[in-house]
């Protein structure tokens, strides 16, 4: 990812690490109608996610998009107030399903925010197996923006 960071740096000002930042936000009227979900996502999935925006919207669906700069500290504020609009969350991860940030993830938010989940986390990610070296497999395992609408859609649909 480092190749397509484009723009200015600001060599006075450092990011904050332990905030997550909202890329999107889900409209009121998605949200009021139970069509919203919160996304979490970091490095690769923040791309993946931004393209698939434009589709999850053509289908009548939206999400808050956060991008998580800081695994540790985690932003749970961030994703509390998100939660508490969306009440539906979706993690797209890299790391594979058992013993990946995904899981660590949907562990705190199982403990510290269950009560503002209307169905479970829907984690995309990895099958517990080895990534293939050959770009072409890898395309097969990694989760992408197309898996993003698909799962989306299944837990706005309750098809979880």
């Amino acid at each position: 990812m480092m190749k397509e960071a484009k723009g200015a740096v600001d060599l006075g000002k450092c990011m904050p690490l332990n905030k997550a930042a909202l890329l999107n936000e889900a409209s009121q009227a998605s949200v009021d109608s139970g069509k919203a979900v919160t996304v979490l996502t970091y490095l690769h999935g923040v791309k993946e996610s931004m393209v698939a925006i434009e589709s999850i919207q053509e289908e009548g669906f939206d999400i808050d998009l956060i991008e998580l700069r800081s695994l540790k500290p985690l932003d749970m504020e961030t994703i509390e107030k998100s939660l508490s609009r969306t009440h539906k969350l979706v993690i797209l991860d890299e790391s594979t399903k058992t013993g990946g940030v995904g899981a660590t993830i949907s562990a705190r938010i199982s403990e510290e925010l269950f009560d503002l989940l209307d169905s479970p986390v829907k984690r995309l990610c990895m099958d517990d197996a080895p990534v293939p070296y050959a770009s072409s497999m890898e395309k097969a395992v990694v989760k992408r923006g197309s898996d993003l609408i698909e799962g989306v859609f299944d837990i706005c649909t309750g098809k979880w």
